[in-house]
Protein backbone atom coordinates (compact mmCIF):
# COMPACT_ATOMS: atom_id res chain seq x y z
CA UNK A 1 0.00 0.00 0.00
CA UNK A 2 1.45 3.42 -0.91
CA UNK A 3 2.15 5.90 1.88
CA UNK A 4 -0.86 7.90 2.95
CA UNK A 5 -1.38 11.40 1.70
CA UNK A 6 -2.14 13.72 4.61
CA UNK A 7 -5.51 15.45 4.41
CA UNK A 8 -6.96 17.74 7.02
CA UNK A 9 -10.63 18.53 7.64
CA UNK A 10 -9.44 21.28 9.97
CA UNK A 11 -7.61 22.91 7.08
CA UNK A 12 -10.75 22.74 4.95
CA UNK A 13 -12.83 24.25 7.72
CA UNK A 14 -10.37 27.07 8.16
CA UNK A 15 -10.50 27.75 4.44
CA UNK A 16 -14.29 27.89 4.48
CA UNK A 17 -14.24 30.45 7.29
CA UNK A 18 -11.62 32.59 5.57
CA UNK A 19 -13.61 32.62 2.35
CA UNK A 20 -16.81 33.57 4.21
CA UNK A 21 -15.06 36.48 5.89
CA UNK A 22 -13.53 37.72 2.64
CA UNK A 23 -16.83 37.52 0.77
CA UNK A 24 -18.65 39.25 3.64
CA UNK A 25 -16.59 42.39 2.99
CA UNK A 26 -17.04 42.00 -0.78
CA UNK A 27 -13.33 41.62 -1.40
CA UNK A 28 -12.06 39.57 -4.32
CA UNK A 29 -9.24 37.06 -4.01
CA UNK A 30 -7.10 39.32 -6.18
CA UNK A 31 -7.73 42.30 -3.90
CA UNK A 32 -6.94 40.26 -0.79
CA UNK A 33 -3.79 38.92 -2.39
CA UNK A 34 -2.61 42.42 -3.27
CA UNK A 35 -3.07 43.69 0.27
CA UNK A 36 -1.40 40.63 1.76
CA UNK A 37 1.39 40.58 -0.82
CA UNK A 38 0.46 37.03 -1.78
CA UNK A 39 -0.63 35.48 -5.07
CA UNK A 40 -4.32 35.06 -5.84
CA UNK A 41 -3.68 31.33 -6.26
CA UNK A 42 -2.35 31.18 -2.70
CA UNK A 43 -5.57 32.77 -1.43
CA UNK A 44 -7.63 30.31 -3.47
CA UNK A 45 -5.65 27.27 -2.31
CA UNK A 46 -5.89 28.48 1.28
CA UNK A 47 -9.66 28.79 1.03
CA UNK A 48 -10.07 25.32 -0.47
CA UNK A 49 -7.85 23.72 2.18
CA UNK A 50 -5.22 22.58 -0.32
CA UNK A 51 -2.35 24.20 1.57
CA UNK A 52 -1.49 24.91 5.17
CA UNK A 53 -1.86 28.56 6.11
CA UNK A 54 0.62 29.96 8.60
CA UNK A 55 -1.09 31.51 11.66
CA UNK A 56 0.60 34.85 10.95
CA UNK A 57 -0.98 34.90 7.47
CA UNK A 58 -4.36 34.01 8.99
CA UNK A 59 -3.93 36.88 11.44
CA UNK A 60 -3.19 39.26 8.55
CA UNK A 61 -6.25 38.03 6.65
CA UNK A 62 -8.50 38.52 9.65
CA UNK A 63 -7.23 42.09 10.01
CA UNK A 64 -7.92 43.08 6.39
CA UNK A 65 -11.30 41.31 6.54
CA UNK A 66 -12.19 43.46 9.53
CA UNK A 67 -12.90 40.68 12.03
CA UNK A 68 -13.40 42.36 15.41
CA UNK A 69 -14.84 39.40 17.33
CA UNK A 70 -11.84 38.53 19.53
CA UNK A 71 -13.26 35.14 20.49
CA UNK A 72 -13.68 34.04 16.89
CA UNK A 73 -10.29 35.49 15.98
CA UNK A 74 -8.57 33.42 18.66
CA UNK A 75 -10.57 30.35 17.63
CA UNK A 76 -9.52 30.71 14.00
CA UNK A 77 -5.88 31.23 14.93
CA UNK A 78 -6.04 28.14 17.13
CA UNK A 79 -7.57 26.28 14.21
CA UNK A 80 -4.70 27.42 11.97
CA UNK A 81 -2.17 26.12 14.47
CA UNK A 82 -4.04 22.85 14.95
CA UNK A 83 -4.41 22.23 11.22
CA UNK A 84 -0.62 22.30 10.84
CA UNK A 85 -0.09 19.55 13.40
CA UNK A 86 0.43 15.96 12.37
CA UNK A 87 -2.04 13.61 14.02
CA UNK A 88 -0.97 10.42 15.80
CA UNK A 89 -2.14 8.45 12.76
CA UNK A 90 0.76 9.82 10.71
CA UNK A 91 2.97 7.18 12.31
CA UNK A 92 0.88 4.53 10.54
CA UNK A 93 1.15 6.13 7.08
CA UNK A 94 2.39 2.89 5.49
CA UNK A 95 -0.72 0.88 6.41
CA UNK A 96 -3.50 3.46 6.08
CA UNK A 97 -5.30 4.24 2.84
CA UNK A 98 -5.87 7.93 2.08
CA UNK A 99 -9.64 7.74 2.63
CA UNK A 100 -9.12 6.13 6.03
CA UNK A 101 -6.68 8.89 6.96
CA UNK A 102 -9.39 11.40 6.11
CA UNK A 103 -11.93 9.48 8.20
CA UNK A 104 -9.66 9.31 11.25
CA UNK A 105 -8.61 12.95 11.05
CA UNK A 106 -12.23 14.07 10.79
CA UNK A 107 -13.23 11.73 13.60
CA UNK A 108 -10.46 13.06 15.84
CA UNK A 109 -11.49 16.69 15.30
CA UNK A 110 -15.25 16.25 15.64
CA UNK A 111 -17.18 17.28 18.72
CA UNK A 112 -20.19 15.10 17.87
CA UNK A 113 -20.48 11.77 16.03
CA UNK A 114 -23.63 10.03 14.82
CA UNK A 115 -23.18 6.66 13.14
CA UNK A 116 -25.56 4.21 11.48
CA UNK A 117 -24.32 0.70 10.68
CA UNK A 118 -25.98 -2.21 8.91
CA UNK A 119 -23.08 -4.66 8.73
CA UNK A 120 -20.50 -4.31 11.49
CA UNK A 121 -20.00 -2.78 14.91
CA UNK A 122 -18.37 0.63 14.24
CA UNK A 123 -14.63 0.76 14.76
CA UNK A 124 -14.96 3.10 17.76
CA UNK A 125 -16.90 0.39 19.61
CA UNK A 126 -15.05 -2.75 18.54
CA UNK A 127 -13.17 -5.07 20.88
CA UNK A 128 -9.71 -6.19 19.84
CA UNK A 129 -10.85 -9.75 19.11
CA UNK A 130 -13.75 -8.50 17.00
CA UNK A 131 -11.38 -6.25 15.03
CA UNK A 132 -9.05 -9.16 14.36
CA UNK A 133 -11.93 -11.35 13.20
CA UNK A 134 -13.01 -8.67 10.74
CA UNK A 135 -9.45 -8.21 9.44
CA UNK A 136 -9.13 -11.97 8.90
CA UNK A 137 -11.85 -12.10 6.23
CA UNK A 138 -10.59 -9.31 3.96
CA UNK A 139 -10.29 -10.53 0.34
CA UNK A 140 -6.56 -9.72 0.36
CA UNK A 141 -5.22 -10.87 3.76
CA UNK A 142 -2.60 -8.60 5.29
CA UNK A 143 0.61 -9.87 6.95
CA UNK A 144 0.24 -10.45 10.71
CA UNK A 145 2.30 -7.36 11.56
CA UNK A 146 0.00 -5.17 9.44
CA UNK A 147 -3.09 -6.65 11.09
CA UNK A 148 -1.50 -5.88 14.48
CA UNK A 149 -1.04 -2.26 13.42
CA UNK A 150 -4.58 -2.01 12.11
CA UNK A 151 -5.96 -3.32 15.40
CA UNK A 152 -3.71 -0.89 17.28
CA UNK A 153 -5.03 1.98 15.14
CA UNK A 154 -8.60 1.00 15.94
CA UNK A 155 -7.84 0.94 19.64
CA UNK A 156 -6.15 4.35 19.47
CA UNK A 157 -9.16 5.80 17.67
CA UNK A 158 -11.27 4.81 20.67
CA UNK A 159 -9.32 7.20 22.88
CA UNK A 160 -11.68 10.00 21.83
CA UNK A 161 -14.36 8.30 23.94
CA UNK A 162 -12.18 8.68 27.02
CA UNK A 163 -10.93 12.24 26.55
CA UNK A 164 -11.63 14.87 29.20
CA UNK A 165 -13.78 16.64 26.60
CA UNK A 166 -15.94 13.59 25.91
CA UNK A 167 -17.23 13.35 22.35
CA UNK A 168 -20.96 12.48 22.26
CA UNK A 169 -21.40 9.34 20.16
CA UNK A 170 -24.87 8.24 19.01
CA UNK A 171 -24.81 4.86 17.28
CA UNK A 172 -27.74 3.10 15.65
CA UNK A 173 -27.18 -0.51 14.62
CA UNK A 174 -29.36 -2.68 12.45
CA UNK A 175 -30.24 -5.81 14.43
CA UNK A 176 -28.34 -7.92 11.89
CA UNK A 177 -25.10 -6.46 13.32
CA UNK A 178 -25.92 -8.09 16.65
CA UNK A 179 -27.03 -11.40 15.18
CA UNK A 180 -23.96 -11.97 12.98
CA UNK A 181 -21.44 -13.89 15.17
CA UNK A 182 -18.22 -12.27 13.95
CA UNK A 183 -15.33 -14.38 15.23
CA UNK A 184 -17.63 -16.98 16.74
CA UNK A 185 -20.02 -16.93 19.68
CA UNK A 186 -17.42 -16.21 22.38
CA UNK A 187 -15.94 -13.20 20.53
CA UNK A 188 -19.40 -11.91 19.67
CA UNK A 189 -20.68 -12.25 23.22
CA UNK A 190 -17.70 -10.29 24.52
CA UNK A 191 -18.37 -7.64 21.88
CA UNK A 192 -22.04 -7.30 22.83
CA UNK A 193 -21.16 -7.02 26.51
CA UNK A 194 -18.64 -4.34 25.57
CA UNK A 195 -21.41 -2.41 23.80
CA UNK A 196 -23.52 -2.57 26.95
CA UNK A 197 -20.60 -1.36 29.07
CA UNK A 198 -19.94 1.58 26.74
CA UNK A 199 -23.63 2.48 26.66
CA UNK A 200 -23.53 2.95 30.43
CA UNK A 201 -21.23 5.93 29.92
CA UNK A 202 -22.47 9.48 29.63
CA UNK A 203 -21.29 10.04 26.07
CA UNK A 204 -22.45 6.88 24.22
CA UNK A 205 -26.05 6.44 23.10
CA UNK A 206 -26.94 3.10 21.51
CA UNK A 207 -30.11 2.22 19.63
CA UNK A 208 -31.10 -0.84 17.63
CA UNK A 209 -33.20 -0.87 14.47
CA UNK A 210 -34.81 -4.25 15.13
CA UNK A 211 -36.22 -6.64 12.56
CA UNK A 212 -39.77 -5.87 13.62
CA UNK A 213 -39.79 -2.42 12.01
CA UNK A 214 -39.59 -3.87 8.50
CA UNK A 215 -38.54 -1.41 5.78
CA UNK A 216 -37.03 1.84 7.11
CA UNK A 217 -35.04 4.84 5.95
CA UNK A 218 -31.63 3.34 6.72
CA UNK A 219 -31.78 0.55 4.18
CA UNK A 220 -29.67 2.67 1.82
CA UNK A 221 -26.54 1.75 3.77
CA UNK A 222 -24.20 2.82 6.59
CA UNK A 223 -22.88 6.34 7.11
CA UNK A 224 -21.37 8.57 9.78
CA UNK A 225 -22.22 12.20 10.52
CA UNK A 226 -19.46 14.28 12.10
CA UNK A 227 -20.35 17.58 13.76
CA UNK A 228 -17.93 20.43 14.41
CA UNK A 229 -18.37 23.27 16.88
CA UNK A 230 -17.51 26.94 16.32
CA UNK A 231 -15.78 28.24 14.37
CA UNK A 232 -16.37 25.11 12.29
CA UNK A 233 -20.14 25.13 12.59
CA UNK A 234 -20.52 22.53 9.89
CA UNK A 235 -21.17 18.83 9.41
CA UNK A 236 -19.36 16.25 7.33
CA UNK A 237 -20.68 12.86 6.22
CA UNK A 238 -18.70 9.73 5.48
CA UNK A 239 -20.57 7.10 3.47
CA UNK A 240 -19.11 3.60 3.34
CA UNK A 241 -18.91 0.98 0.67
CA UNK A 242 -16.99 -2.30 0.71
CA UNK A 243 -13.66 -0.75 -0.21
CA UNK A 244 -13.65 2.85 0.96
CA UNK A 245 -15.29 5.92 2.48
CA UNK A 246 -16.80 8.74 0.47
CA UNK A 247 -16.52 12.20 1.97
CA UNK A 248 -19.59 14.41 1.56
CA UNK A 249 -19.44 18.13 2.33
CA UNK A 250 -22.25 19.50 0.15
CA UNK A 251 -24.82 21.10 2.46
CA UNK A 252 -27.87 19.69 0.64
CA UNK A 253 -26.45 16.16 0.71
CA UNK A 254 -25.54 16.52 4.37
CA UNK A 255 -29.11 17.60 5.18
CA UNK A 256 -30.34 14.47 3.40
CA UNK A 257 -28.27 12.24 5.69
CA UNK A 258 -29.31 14.21 8.76
CA UNK A 259 -32.95 13.58 7.86
CA UNK A 260 -32.22 9.89 7.28
CA UNK A 261 -30.53 9.61 10.67
CA UNK A 262 -33.45 11.34 12.38
CA UNK A 263 -35.92 8.96 10.73
CA UNK A 264 -33.85 5.90 11.62
CA UNK A 265 -33.56 7.19 15.19
CA UNK A 266 -37.33 7.56 15.39
CA UNK A 267 -37.95 4.10 13.93
CA UNK A 268 -35.37 2.33 16.11
CA UNK A 269 -36.08 0.95 19.56
CA UNK A 270 -35.78 3.39 22.48
CA UNK A 271 -32.45 3.19 24.31
CA UNK A 272 -33.70 1.04 27.21
CA UNK A 273 -35.36 -1.46 24.86
CA UNK A 274 -32.28 -1.46 22.63
CA UNK A 275 -29.97 -2.33 25.50
CA UNK A 276 -32.37 -5.04 26.64
CA UNK A 277 -32.23 -6.58 23.16
CA UNK A 278 -28.42 -6.48 23.12
CA UNK A 279 -28.34 -8.15 26.53
CA UNK A 280 -30.84 -10.82 25.47
CA UNK A 281 -28.83 -11.70 22.37
CA UNK A 282 -25.57 -11.78 24.36
CA UNK A 283 -27.09 -14.12 26.93
CA UNK A 284 -28.21 -16.46 24.17
CA UNK A 285 -24.70 -16.98 22.83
Amino acid sequence: MPPMKETSPLRRKLGIELRRLREAVKMTADEAAEQLELSASTISRSETGKVNVHPRDVDAMLRIYGLTDERKREALLALARKSRERGWWHAYRNVLAADMVSHISIEDGANQIRAFQTMLVPGLLQTEDYSRAVAAVFPLPEPPEVVDQQVEIRQRRQEILRRHDEVPLHVILDESVLQRPIGGDAVMQKQLLHLLELAEGSNVTLQIANYGIGAYAGLGGPFTLFGFAEPMDLNIVHVENQRSFFLIEDEDDIRHYEVVFQRVQKAALPVADSLALVKRIAEGL
